[in-house]
């Protein structure tokens, strides 16, 4: 079978609307011959760097891209002289990307109205590196000659080739709509007429054709309708499948260069992710001095005060550690993470002790960034940092919940404004929202549905839940038998069940990381596309992805129980007149192993519980080696 490049393709990324998923595709696209695929979203790229990489491991070659919404004017929120049409670029190279990943992030930002949006004069400053394609019947183009507005298609199309020269692409389209019969004989016309080079795309939202169904229910769910209205949004075919090139050559017969034509194109866009780049931000001591002069003045002042005598191996370890951090080049790394707790402290805004692997490093311990000696709990650094580590080290830090905020604003002016902001995370279609999901769309009544995810625990997929696949070796059998006579007995449940696993785990909506903030020397949107989620601005690349690629990432946690305690010491301070100062209680108070040992721990974190209550009533903890344990 002769190669065949897909150039309009829409992942699961594109919510609620495509469904070729990343995890399933490439195989198919193997088997087809399909040597390329450029991953085209509606307005988004979420799926940047899940595609390339799942394509790689395939041999094939990924073509980043995205499908944008085109206005007359994107900053006006008009929406009758606005109408919005669909245009498709794809990264040639990393200006290419750089442009369109702007371009996107504009869009969000400054252009969202209904649809992230861009115009052609913002896109006409954007065009270096970037293949444009007309895109499918909503694009302008198309939409012109449909109205048979030829004269104005034309003066679009030369505007298009002013633009983008010979990296502007007519695309053709034919999935069996009266809409795109008419108007491909003039696309045809017009490319033939001005020399513009054509590709055949499919504009592919599912795998196989035997998707229809599972895309068609898909649509039902993103609309809030039953798969039997008739006034729903629906695809009039169920052509837009991943086809092959004999497929595709046979809906083109009098044009093959629209078939050959995409190979092309494919050898154009050769743009990879650059992974671990310098993008660590700045740090500048106010003394003047280096970075690395700077924490070790930090470092020693505070070994003085935390410590009563500096012992011989205090000195080795904090050496040993300066060492390390200097040549893996994060004393900047240090400064920034104890610039903003410094900042919190000095504005009265409770910190936590510290999290995680970074309270092995005695140097975090002694300029303040966390609150606990690490050598009297053995603890290692090299857990934390080590020159075989290949990611940013990671200093989870808990904040007063309700002064969190303060501490993100502060970074913010900084470091800048276009230079930090929070990290975009999904929520996805866990197993009992697509069985409650699929079964609104079929109209199943709510009590035969409610029958199905009472019997489902809360963990679990539903091919390991209704026993679909064996367990891994090791691992339990979590299958539930009543789950398995339902789907055995019932067609109605097994009609539920097969749909809703097809659309388990698929991406749903995007919100806000709870804790997860960035930090780039550069604007973020330089490296990352960005988008609006409400009133924040998050990335598009979830938070291990943009740690991939070199950005800074911190967790900002919230923590409701410093607040508490805050309150708590501010009210004992005005009711009684005592300070509580819990440096100098230590960590030896016996009252405190005593209300601990009658589980009186109401509102203690991690010893709240019913189940922890009365553990600590059994165990009677009298130091906090025994609590740790």
């Amino acid at each position: 079978m002769d190669p065949f490049v897909h150039l309009h393709l829409h992942t699961e990324y594109s919510l609620l609307d495509g469904a070729a998923r990343i995890d399933r595709l490439f195989q198919v696209a193997k088997e087809k011959n399909i040597p390329a695929v450029a991953m085209t979203d509606h307005g988004n790229m979420y799926g940047g760097i899940a595609f390339s990489k799942a394509a790689k491991e395939h041999g094939i070659k990924p073509i980043i891209g995205c499908e944008f919404y085109v206005t007359k004017d994107y900053k006006s929120r008009d929406s009758k002289r606005n109408e919005m049409y669909h245009l498709v670029l794809l990264a040639k190279n990393t200006q290419g990307y750089k442009n369109i990943i702007k371009l996107d992030s504009i869009a969000f930002i400054d252009g969202f109205y209904y649809k992230p949006r861009i115009d052609m004069d913002l896109l006409e400053k954007h065009t270096e590196g970037v293949v444009c394609l007309s895109a499918c019947l909503a694009g302008e183009l198309q939409r012109l000659l449909l109205s048979d507005r030829d004269e104005e298609a034309r003066a679009l199309c030369e505007r298009f080739i002013r633009m983008f020269g010979e990296d502007f692409y007519i695309e053709l389209q034919d999935h069996g709509i009266p809409e795109q019969k008419y108007v491909n004989p003039k696309l045809i016309a017009l490319a033939r007429e001005l020399g513009v080079k054509m590709v055949a795309t499919n504009d592919v939202h599912y795998i196989n054709k035997s998707d229809a169904e599972m895309h068609d229910v898909l649509l039902c769910v993103q609309t809030g309708k039953h798969i039997d209205d008739e006034d729903r949004m629906r695809f009039s075919t169920q052509e837009f499948y991943l086809k092959d090139h004999d497929e595709m050559a046979a809906l083109f017969p009098e044009v093959p260069d629209a078939i050959t034509n995409t190979l092309e194109v494919a050898e154009k866009c050769n743009f990879e992710f650059a992974y671990h780049q310098p993008l660590l931000p700045n740090y500048v001591p106010a003394d003047g001095t280096t970075p690395k002069q700077f924490l070790r003045k930090l470092c020693m002042d505070g070994l003085n005060n935390r410590y009563k005598v500096i012992t011989p191996e205090i000195m080795e370890r904090a050496e040993y550690e300066l060492g390390i951090i200097d040549r893996m080049g994060f004393n900047e790394y240090y400064l920034i993470v104890w610039d903003f707790i410094n900042y919190a402290r000095m504005h009265d805004i409770p910190v936590g002790a510290g999290r995680g692997s970074g309270v092995g490093s005695i140097v975090a311990y002694a300029v303040g960034i966390t609150n606990v000696e690490p050598l009297q709990y053995a603890l290692l650094f090299e857990r934390f940092l080590n020159p075989e580590r290949q990611s940013m080290p990671d200093f989870d830090v808990d904040f007063c919940g309700e002064r969190r905020g303060e501490v993100i604003e502060y970074v913010k002016e900084k470091y800048g404004d276009g230079k930090v902001c929070q990290i975009v995370t999904f929520g996805t279609m866990a197993a009992k929202n697509a069985i409650k999901d699929v079964a609104r769309v079929y109209r199943v009544p709510y009590a035969d549905v409610d029958k199905i995810t009472k019997a489902m625990p809360g963990k679990g997929t539903i091919p390991q839940l209704f026993g679909f696949v064996e367990p891994k070796p090791g691992k339990p059998d979590i299958s539930v038998p009543e789950l398995k006579e339902m789907y055995a007995n019932d067609a109605t449940v097994r009609q539920i069940v097969d749909m809703a696993r097809q659309l388990e785990g698929m991406p749903r909506n995007t919100s806000k990381h709870a804790a997860g903030v960035v930090i780039c020397k550069d604007v973020i949107s330089d490296h990352v596309p960005m988008q609006r989620n409400g009133e924040d601005i998050t990335t598009q690349y979830n938070m291990i992805e943009v740690e991939e690629l070199g950005l800074l990432k911190m967790d900002f946690l919230g923590l409701k129980t410093l607040t508490d305690i805050k309150k708590a010491v501010t009210y004992v301070k005005e009711e009684h007149g005592i300070t509580v100062d819990f440096a100098e209680i230590g960590y030896e108070d016996r009252g405190t192993y005593e209300l601990i040992g009658e589980g009186d721990t109401d509102a203690v974190f991690q010893l709240e519980s019913a189940g922890m209550k009365k553990f600590m009533r059994d165990l009677r903890p009298n130091n906090l080696e025994d609590i740790i344990a």
